[in-house]
């Protein structure tokens, strides 16, 4: 009976040393893994907020720095734009002064004799008279509304109403021309020919006609 007692003892101890081995490796594996699920989540959920923090951060500063860019390569062009309108403005307006005043000038040049010596009187119908002070000046004006040519061409016999288109035409012949274009340095008879001629040049009226 006590043979029996002691194997049932023994049997009885090697099952709760077994269960109890048992039971700890189960705790302890149970209790790794979890410690590392809970780190393993933690890691993930680090990794996954700094990811999106950077990206985030990459994106403003990506935003910002095109936004500047844009800004300041708009400011530019619009500043260069206007300078350059300016600049053409202020050049065509110079030199279609210029070409004007040199063209007034030499008309101013050409009739001064006639302007000195006639005045202008109105009546009452708004029609105007022109009186000369000398007959000469009296003559040379009818020859415009009579259609006389009383001024000829020594070296081909074309004729003309005016003495200064007589003087204008001769520079056919002797090649006498004051009028210069500053860009390629072609000279011309006459103001209105170097004015058509400047129009060659880009298509606009960019330089200034000079004389000889």
């Amino acid at each position: 009976m006590r043979r029996f007692a002691n194997i049932r003892a023994n049997i009885h101890a090697n099952i709760h040393a077994n269960i109890s081995a048992n039971i700890r490796a189960n705790i302890h594996a149970n209790i790794h893994a979890n410690i590392h699920a809970n780190i393993s989540a933690n890691i993930c959920a680090n990794i996954r907020t700094n990811i999106r923090a950077n990206i985030r951060a990459n994106i403003r500063a990506n935003i910002r720095a095109n936004i500047r860019a844009n800004i300041r390569a708009n400011i530019r062009a619009n500043i260069h734009a206007n300078i350059r309108a300016n600049i053409r403005a202020n050049i065509r307006a110079n030199i279609h002064a210029n070409i004007h005043a040199n063209i007034h000038a030499m008309l101013q040049f050409e009739f001064q004799t006639v302007l000195k010596s006639s005045a202008l009187v109105f009546d009452a119908s708004r029609r105007f008279f022109i009186r000369f002070s000398d007959s000469s000046n009296l003559k040379r004006h009818q020859s415009v509304h009579t259609g006389e040519k009383r001024y000829g061409c020594a070296h081909c016999g074309k004729r003309f109403a005016q003495s200064g288109s007589l003087k204008v035409h001769m520079t056919v012949h002797t090649d006498c021309k004051q009028f210069r274009c500053a860009y390629c340095g072609k000279t011309f008879i006459s103001g209105s020919h170097l004015w058509r001629h400047v129009t060659v040049h880009g298509g606009e009226k960019r330089f200034t006609p000079t004389f000889q």
